[in-house]
């Protein structure tokens, strides 16, 4: 393996850059799975213009490219990042995803209700800076699918004046 040679996370498909010196990561330091063979199914793909038929035995041996599966028009992987390219860029805000760093996309808005949130009572404060029902903006990230809420803004200055009040 060169130093030139571009490398992907396969599981969060992160570049993993690496220093000639050290010699190759044995595991991603964006998501800390392995990056050796172990779990690694390499598949060769034959395009026959039929359905798409894994069979071990005929193509054990065969020297075709994955890529050949594809045809020109058909690039589903560029066509997604273009889109998840597209939908951050109306987004007023991109969190940065905590496993690989990707920026996550905005899915939505979920409120949790006074019966689903049993708030806890601050000694410091007497009371709770956190009570239901609360509005959190969901998140998805495009790369390895982790999902992380935040508390709408609303609820943000809500919870920061009760933290202040005497």
């Amino acid at each position: 393996m060169s130093a030139h040679e571009e490398i992907v996370c396969p599981w969060c498909q992160t570049e993993i850059v690496w220093d000639p010196e050290i010699g190759p990561e044995d595991e991603c330091p964006h998501c800390f799975n392995e990056l050796n063979d172990y779990r690694t199914i390499d598949l060769k793909v034959k395009q026959t213009g039929q359905k798409l038929r894994f069979n071990e035995q005929e193509y054990a041996d065969s020297e075709e490219d994955l890529a050949l599966a594809w045809d020109d028009s058909d690039e589903p992987l560029d066509k997604y990042g273009e889109k998840v390219q597209l939908i951050s860029d109306e987004q007023e805000e991109a969190p940065e995803c905590p496993s690989c760093h990707e920026f996550m996309l905005h899915a939505g808005t979920e409120v949790t209700s006074e019966t689903t949130f049993t708030p806890v009572i601050s000694r410091t404060l007497g009371s709770a800076f956190l009570t239901g029902p609360y509005t959190s903006d969901v998140y998805v990230c495009p790369s390895c699918f982790r999902v992380e809420k935040i508390l709408s803004d609303t609820d943000r200055l809500l919870m920061v004046e009760r933290i202040k009040a005497d």
